[in-house]
């Protein structure tokens, strides 16, 4: 049972969501609004407010009624202040704190039909997924990250990201930042579902969400879509090369929204994807671009911006690309194997980025520009994943690449997959 302590009480332990502009997000944002609502709702039981909390949450209700934790909690409300206690929906905040508060019994102060907007009687099971849906909600504002920390895989970016999502799994959420004059600033937090047997995905239909960095690629509009999908999708690149290459296999992981009779599902309730509420996800198909990376952890690791062991590895590895430019520069044949993987250099795909790449080198003044450098470690190893344009004089358009690096066993880094975007 959830107690009052779970509850985060403190100003600001929400944090904001993003404008529907892409080009100028709000200098202060609000938190999702219905979420936002809940969340005061449950501090107004802290207080002992409980005719406040009782008509704020039938507004809410009569306002979003698919929205079933906020239905559930005023559910508990209600029970609790006709004085039927003994029949509260066990393990709510509200009933917990409620309980713990034990006012005087009164009678209801706010009419409300629950016929015309509660769903029938839920299964244990639904109950359950509704009182961890609460869990999360309330565990994600008593432990938002600390201001002004991002997640440590963000290791550089490029002039062209605009923005950046990383998901924590353990709490069921999104994080949007925006990407201004070289750092970030978090201007959205979003409650999100992962797959109904958690991360980690391996296999096609094993109902997991993949574990990695990966960037949006199409934008899907709801009328498109199945009702099921909500407002729209965001598709992203799973399985990357890095998966791969160690045997993960699937496809169709998208961001996409909920259906019509639910404004958010359980934390672990997709085949894969990532779940938000349709307002949540309408405002981040407005704000992001195709390529926007999306970081998918357990459990984010949050670090303050220029944290002196990200700057040295930022720095190591602006080294090896450095050593990598100069081998292509010098045409240099045992540099250039010294820095790619025998079983990339073997592959057909290898072919078509190596001939672009000796055309480009050949000619004179070649830098590399809107660099973006990602990491990444899991079990199977360490891995770089860059962005970069190639540009010269002698082309009119630069040459963007995506390459992944691997971390080997004798401490250098190799590419081993490479290719040319677009």
């Amino acid at each position: 049972m959830l107690g009052a302590a779970a509850v985060a009480a403190g100003a600001g332990a929400g944090v904001a969501a993003a404008t529907a502009s892409p080009a100028q997000p709000k200098a202060a944002p609000t938190q999702s609004q219905a979420e936002a609502r809940l969340l005061a709702i449950i501090r107004q039981v802290e207080k002992r407010d409980l005719d406040g909390a009782l008509k704020a949450a039938a507004d809410l209700t009569a306002e979003v009624p698919n929205f079933r934790a906020a239905q559930l909690v005023y559910a508990d409300l209600l029970r609790f202040k006709t004085g039927r206690s003994s029949e509260v929906l066990a393990a709510t905040p509200v009933a917990a704190s409620a309980a713990a508060q034990a006012p005087a019994r009164g009678g209801v102060l706010v009419k409300h039909s629950i016929a015309a907007t509660a769903e029938p009687a839920p299964t244990q099971l639904q109950l359950r997924a509704l009182q961890d849906e609460l869990r999360q909600r309330l565990h994600a504002d008593s432990a938002a990250p600390p201001a002004g920390t991002v997640p440590g895989e963000f290791l550089m970016l490029g002039s062209s990201v605009r923005h950046a999502i990383a998901v924590d799994a353990s709490k069921s959420r999104l994080y949007l930042f925006a990407h201004e004059a070289g750092s970030l600033k978090l201007i959205g937090d979003f409650y999100v579902s992962v797959g109904k047997l958690g991360t980690d995905k391996w296999q096609e239909g094993d109902q997991r969400t993949p574990l990695g960095v990966y960037f949006v690629g199409r934008h899907i509009p709801g009328p498109k879509l199945p009702d099921f999908y909500g407002k729209g999708a965001l598709t992203v690149n799973f399985p990357n090369d890095w998966d791969k290459a160690v045997g993960r296999s699937g496809s169709g992981i998208w961001l996409h929204g909920s259906p019509p009779d639910q404004f958010s599902r359980a934390p672990e309730a997709s085949d894969g994807c990532l779940v938000l509420a349709n307002p949540d996800l309408t405002l981040l198909m407005q704000t992001v671009d195709r390529q926007t990376p999306v970081l998918i952890r357990d459990k984010l690791q949050w670090v303050a911006p220029r944290a002196q062991a990200q700057q040295r590895a930022a720095d190591s590895f602006l080294r090896v690309l450095d050593e990598w430019k100069n081998a292509w520069h010098g045409s240099d044949l045992r540099r250039l194997a010294a820095v790619y993987t025998d079983d990339f250099l073997q592959s057909p795909s290898a072919r078509g980025s190596q001939e672009r790449l000796t055309a480009y080198f050949s000619s004179p003044g070649v830098t590399l520009k809107d660099l973006s450098v990602y990491s990444w470690k899991d079990e199977k190893g360490e891995i770089r994943i860059v962005n970069l344009r190639a540009s010269s004089k002698s082309f009119a358009e630069g040459l963007p690449l995506r390459q992944y690096w691997r971390k080997t066993a004798s401490g250098h880094w190799r590419i081993f997959s490479e290719d040319v975007m677009g």
